[in-house]
């Protein structure tokens, strides 16, 4: 790689685990642009030398700093950066790391109704927002009136259609959410692999094994996405046995956060532990050492780096065979569960022997540690510029 690799990405809490990894392959090389408005402080995103802050209305002259032997990275694909896809000259060549959101979010790409499982369903129905007759006559007519008067803006739809249409190549942490995500755009991208939790960054590597883990965690976040209540419903016979049933609630939607807090009260009385508060990853790390059993009812690639937690501490993981990762770990040989499938059986909330808590370790580490994820991703760079 001869050239500079700009990342243009928001003030989210991942681009610190991608400064780390592309610096140590490419060091020197790469300028974060963290978009945001001025008056705004980062809050994610840290101080580093490669990290440029710039304002909504400034990104787009990028494109006249940007070379011919330069790659544009860019951390998910949203709003504010359609401009600059769009307009970037040709012979650039840019990735879009999708974070999901860009596609799952999206009704015209995603039918959100299929994430959720029947009671979360029933008590969160989708509130559909109808187009008025004068917006649909309006849309109807655009491209006509565009036709006459070029210099009329496209629409929303319309630019998110043709940033993903310049984007060159689609980026994700493994072959089946690309294939999902390629599949709900409906172009055709060259794919480029790309992991934001080393091991080394997310766990300790060097701890052993903690055995004691009398407790369950359910969810990851406050989104409806999460189908606690489902989950509720499965396990109120269940998990009387159960020490503690924690649910992280820390961000999210309010209004659901509140009805989850209230339902998971009243249904495990003192075991309900809601986490509302964030805490400090370490902390967080040493609070999931306890978990026995983890349910991540989420029907879409979510939570990956709280599962690859989840799993490296020895915890058993129910996840949704609707979910990509769950095909990606089944057939590297990793021993997870099916909420579909497992959840209702008689033994589904012992926890793992420790062979098979270790077993997962080894393909964990094989497969995500700091050195290889550094040498695949030298390897997808250059294969680039071949």
């Amino acid at each position: 790689m001869k050239g500079k690799i700009y990342h243009i990405c928001e003030d989210e809490k991942f681009i610190n685990l991608a400064i780390q990894q592309f610096e140590k392959v490419f060091p020197n090389q790469n300028i974060f642009i963290v978009v945001k408005d001025d008056k705004v402080k980062l809050k994610h995103v840290k101080d580093y030398l490669s990290v440029r802050e710039v304002n909504h209305e400034s990104l787009i002259l990028l494109k006249n700093e940007v070379e011919f032997s330069d790659l544009v990275i860019f951390h998910s694909l949203a709003v504010a950066f359609y401009d600059l896809v769009i307009q970037l000259p040709k012979k650039i060549q840019t990735i879009w790391l999708c974070f999901g959101f860009e596609v799952y979010g999206d009704s015209k790409y995603f039918n959100e109704s299929s994430l959720l499982a029947p009671i979360t369903q029933s008590e969160f129905p989708n509130v559909i927002k109808k187009k008025s007759l004068k917006k649909k006559i309006k849309n109807a007519l655009r491209p006509y009136i565009r036709f006459l008067n070029p210099k009329l803006g496209y629409t929303p739809v319309k630019m998110k259609q043709k940033a993903f249409k310049r984007i060159n190549y689609l980026g994700s942490s493994f072959l089946e959410e690309y294939i999902a995500v390629s599949a709900m755009i409906k172009f055709k991208k060259k794919f480029f692999s790309f992991w934001y939790y080393p091991l080394e960054l997310i766990v300790d590597v060097t701890d052993s094994i903690h055995l004691s883990k009398p407790n369950i965690l359910i969810g990851n976040s406050g989104f409806k996405s999460g189908n606690h209540l489902d989950v509720f419903e499965q396990l109120k016979e269940n998990a009387l046995s159960v020490a503690k049933i924690v649910v992280p609630l820390n961000y999210g939607s309010q209004h659901y956060i509140n009805k989850i807090v209230e339902e998971g009260k009243a249904i495990f009385s003192d075991r309900f532990e809601p986490l509302l508060e964030f805490m400090p990853l370490a902390d967080y790390n040493e609070f999931l050492k306890e978990i026995g059993v983890a349910i991540l009812y989420n029907k879409r690639q979510q939570a990956v780096g709280n599962t690859i937690t989840l799993l490296w501490l020895g915890a058993k993981v129910y996840l949704s065979e609707n979910n990509p990762f769950y095909p990606f770990l089944k057939r590297n040989g990793i021993i997870v569960f099916s909420v579909e499938e497992d959840l209702g059986k008689p033994n589904a909330l012992e926890s793992l022997t420790l062979d098979q808590m270790q077993n997962n370790r080894k393909i964990l580490y094989g497969l995500l540690n700091h050195e290889k994820l550094a040498i695949e991703l030298q390897q997808e760079v250059e294969r680039i510029y071949e």
